[in-house]
């Protein structure tokens, strides 16, 4: 994939999840996002809904391989990537006051209870472009499209290294885009 100069802009979590736990949230907390049955937190699924109309409009077939991940999922992530195994060279994590080593050929992954995904405000995109049952990575035109337009219904990217991993970032202030959409609706 090409390198590009993903936007990141500071997170400001929705209040909604005040006095909640990452990857614990209450049920009534997570709201269907416009994606199969995923689920974020009320605030980013409302403006996902009209993100990926947008994008949907512009020709996308907008999908996802992860949102919402409870405790559990990440954890079990976690240990599918990394391991308490020293691996010289290897990118390291610390959890549970032991160090643990990426596993080669695996994608990061937060510590189990400090993702995004847990706070229900993270997405990892994918889209559908062949016409097969499986969703395909996300092309150089979506991300494209993503660097342009995503702050517009509040969300960012969060690392330079995974261009399909972005997040709501806008907090209580639902963007206009997303309330203007919604009116349309």
């Amino acid at each position: 994939m090409p390198a590009y100069v993903l936007p990141i802009k500071s997170l400001k979590r929705p209040s909604c999840l005040n006095g909640q736990e990452n990857g614990k949230l209450a049920a009534g907390i997570l709201k269907r996002c416009g994606i199969g049955n995923f689920l974020l937190a009320e605030p980013a699924a409302r403006a996902l809904r009209a993100l990926v109309a947008a994008a949907e409009a512009r020709g996308f077939q907008v999908r996802s391989t992860g949102t919402y991940r409870t405790y559990a999922q990440q954890e079990a992530l976690f240990r599918s990537r990394y391991t308490t195994k020293v691996l010289p060279g290897r990118p390291t994590k610390r959890w549970n006051g032991e160090t643990w080593y990426q596993l080669p050929k695996t994608a990061m992954a937060a510590v189990p209870g400090t993702s995004n995904h847990g706070w229900g405000l993270a997405i990892d995109f994918a889209e559908e472009i062949d016409g097969d049952p499986q969703v395909e990575s996300v092309s150089p035109r979506f991300v494209k499209w993503l660097i342009k337009n995503a702050a517009t219904y509040g969300f960012s990217a969060e690392l330079q290294s995974e261009p399909w991993h972005w997040r709501y970032v806008a907090g209580d202030r639902i963007p206009d885009a997303v309330i203007a959409w919604e009116a349309s609706q």
